[in-house]
């Protein structure tokens, strides 16, 4: 059985059904290279570089001890904020910014245990952009430009470079905030089959829209979003694997709400709380992630500095409180959950550090281990594929 690949076993598995992320946890259960336990990942960090940093760093994680070492500078540019890698190719894709402010999307050639080589930018038809995605086959990739409120999205050629900017987009509407939300603010794009959904923070929407993957040309949807309440600016959201339920982190609520995916598009279920009922402090949200096995959503905040853990309902997908992991970083505006689903790294934007916890397979629940490792003005972290 171990004289076979973990792709032959994610074939096989795939035939009865299984989804990826629970396929993916399987193996590491049975320790298989690739997502096993003792495998070694390359983790890549997307930074600021309005102080100390540089640009792309990359570090080793040792998935059995949970362990960070060896930082290095692997490309020098401009804020590259958001990461992606491309599903087959070793490529890397990163949100960022040319000298004269022009926001772009960035690709990089990734070769084992060598700097990254910077190949080619494009201007994302905006400004600051803060997120992108690529959808599941890589035939478009997709750009939030936070500034400008508007959504790019580009065709992708067959080895891995974008186009130009096929379709921009730029919402319009204000909410209620009265310095966060005079405006529109496209905040992340997430791909699901042939739909992109694009949470903004100013108009306190989801957007979706159809895509089509021959031309990279997206169009609003019916409906064209979903609703969330005056004030909540959404940020962030995740997809279930298995399920049809799409959770929505709100940075200026400090709220997650969980919409179903009907026919007649996203329903909402459920709003849940991020931060204690006593807390009195600023605090705004940042990031979610659900664990691979679907039974654990995490979101974070920053100001409380913690990590807020829930249990997934199997059967209406609503959330429960596992409870609130404080934090020894401040601003965690990342986090990511490594291969094998054992550990969730937690970038601290304003204290220059990584925090790694130990992710109790049964209960979900959050245990600091290891050392605070140092990285300049983390803003996203990135495991790379085996």
């Amino acid at each position: 059985m171990r004289g076979l690949t973990p792709k032959f076993w994610l074939d096989v598995l795939r035939v009865v059904g299984l989804a990826e992320g629970m396929l993916r946890i399987l193996l590491a259960v049975l320790g298989m290279s690739g997502w096993g336990v003792g495998a070694v990942h390359d983790l890549y960090v997307g930074t600021r570089t309005d102080r100390e940093s540089k640009g792309i760093y990359r570090m080793r994680f040792d998935d059995q001890r949970g362990e960070l070492q060896g930082l290095e500078l692997v490309a020098t540019y401009s804020n590259p904020g958001f990461l992606c890698q491309h599903p087959t190719k070793s490529l890397m894709y990163a949100v960022g910014n040319r000298a004269d402010g022009t926001g772009t999307l960035a690709v990089f050639a990734v070769e084992k245990n060598k700097p990254l080589t910077f190949l080619a930018d494009v201007a994302t038809g905006g400004q600051g952009p803060c997120h992108l995605a690529l959808n599941e086959k890589a035939e478009v990739m997709a750009v939030a430009n936070y500034g400008t409120g508007s959504t790019a999205t580009f065709l992708m050629n067959a080895k891995g470079m974008p186009s130009e900017a096929v379709t921009v987009i730029k919402n319009e509407g204000k909410s209620v905030h009265p310095q966060r939300q005079t405006a529109p603010h496209a905040h992340g794009v997430y791909f699901s089959g042939n739909q992109l959904f694009v949470p903004d923070l100013g108009t306190d929407q989801v957007l979706v829209y159809e895509v089509d993957a021959k031309s990279a040309v997206i169009a609003p949807a019916t409906p064209p979003f979903a609703p969330l309440a005056a004030g909540d600016g959404p940020r962030h959201l995740a997809i279930h694997l298995q399920k049809p339920w799409l959770y929505v982190v709100n940075e200026l609520s400090n709220t997650i709400t969980h919409f179903v995916r009907e026919e007649q598009g996203l329903k909402a279920l459920q709003t849940i709380a991020t931060l204690p009922k006593d807390f009195t402090g600023t605090n705004t949200t940042a990031e979610i992630e659900i664990h691979p096995n679907g039974r654990f959503l995490y979101a974070s905040n920053r100001g409380h500095d913690s990590i807020a853990a829930y249990q997934i309902d199997a059967k209406t997908g609503s959330l429960e409180r596992l409870g609130l992991f404080p934090l020894a970083v401040k601003t965690p505006r990342h986090f990511a959950i490594a291969p094998g689903g054992a550990f969730l790294v937690a970038a601290g934007q304003d204290s220059d550090r990584l925090q790694t916890f130990a992710i109790d397979p049964q209960s979900g629940k959050l245990t600091a281990v290891g050392q605070l490792v140092e990285v300049p003005s983390p803003t996203c972290l990135l495991f790379a594929r085996p």
